[in-house]
């Protein structure tokens, strides 16, 4: 189902002006609970630029434009506009239509208002699992700008820049691999991502298509066959926008068995850049914990292999970085002035 931005059925007058700021919803979508009420102005931030997705896609991508967390914020939350209404990355977009978007997605889950776009509404509800990760626009902020800005990777690697995401469901490693690519020197930049839910998946697919920035496969990245593409070509860059989305265990099936499978099957080197850097994560019913990084393949001794892990924290732009810490240096920009109305 796809939502044209044109076709946004909204009556302002009818709309409460205090609503959800982006902060709160943001919080919401990490903490799975309801964001608080505050009253918020209608005026857009000063973060907020006028341009639109595909424009600062393009701008981010000019290897001479130097990168601000301003710009990552921009782009955070006019894709998690565009994921769910088909067509806006081309346009210029209001910031009080996107203020609003991130309202009805606060109370997606429950009955609808009187003025709300059934459609939308229902949109959100099938593509709720990923939308609760973009809807924490300075987590996926930062995010892209770690991915952006890993280091070891220039255009002596011989051969296209490939990209593979084996846990793909927003599609923004895609979009941070292409930029990578892009502020590189590569000029044939070819990124995959694997997804099973077919409803998200296609969704995801067509978006991260219509902007350039790559393909998302329907295919389960533990079983050898999906990397059918990928056979004998090297590989650049390795994501897993799992671990960086909100926080959920790791075990055989959804995380270990794809790393060992694709290791398998798929040809890396040295030069091959994986996301992240590494992964802290602790077993409370084995009381371990241990660092994955690419030199253990991100998997974990054989007695583990039936354990179950949460992630704590990960090796990102130099650092040990807390899970509850991921997006905190965007923070300041969401934290809007609040009008007390009478």
């Amino acid at each position: 189902m796809k939502n044209s931005h044109h076709n946004i059925t909204r009556q302002e007058k009818d709309i409460a002006p205090g609503g959800y700021s982006l902060f709160s919803v943001g919080m919401q979508a990490r903490n799975f609970a309801s964001a608080l009420p505050v009253f918020e102005s209608a005026i857009a931030p000063e973060f907020y630029s006028s341009s639109s997705l595909a424009s600062d896609i393009e701008k981010m991508c000019d290897p001479d434009v130097v990168l601000d967390d301003a710009l990552y914020l921009n782009i955070a939350v006019k894709y998690f506009f565009a994921y769910v209404h088909d067509g806006a990355h081309q346009e210029k977009v209001a910031y009080k239509d996107i203020s609003f978007l991130y309202e009805q997605f606060s109370r997606h889950q429950s009955l609808n208002e009187p003025t709300d776009d059934i459609e939308v509404m229902n949109s959100m509800r099938q593509w709720s699992s990923v939308l609760r990760v973009l809807a924490d626009a300075p987590r996926a902020a930062h995010v892209m700008r770690a991915v952006i800005g890993q280091a070891g990777l220039h255009k002596s690697w011989e051969g296209p820049f490939v990209g593979v995401d084996i846990g793909a469901g927003t599609g923004i490693m895609l979009l941070a691999q292409q930029v990578q690519a892009y502020r590189s020197g590569f000029d044939d930049i070819q990124t995959y991502g694997y997804q099973t839910d077919p409803i998200s998946g296609e969704r995801t697919h067509d978006l991260i298509h219509s902007l350039g920035m790559g393909s998302v496969m329907l295919a389960d990245a533990t079983r050898k066959n999906a990397y059918g593409i990928l056979r004998g070509r090297k590989v650049s860059h390795v994501a897993n926008e799992m671990v960086a989305g909100i926080q959920q265990s790791l075990c055989s099936e959804n995380f270990f068995d794809k790393y060992k499978t694709f290791l398998s099957v798929v040809p890396t080197s040295e030069k091959t850049v994986f996301f992240p850097d590494g992964i802290i994560a602790h077993s409370g019913a084995d009381g371990s914990s241990l660092i994955l990084v690419r030199e253990n393949g991100y998997m974990v001794p054989q007695e583990y292999a039936d354990a179950v892990f949460t992630p704590q924290g990960l090796i990102i732009e130099g650092a040990v970085l807390p899970m509850h810490k991921i997006g905190q240096d965007f923070y300041s920009f969401l934290i809007e002035e609040r009008i007390i109305r009478e």
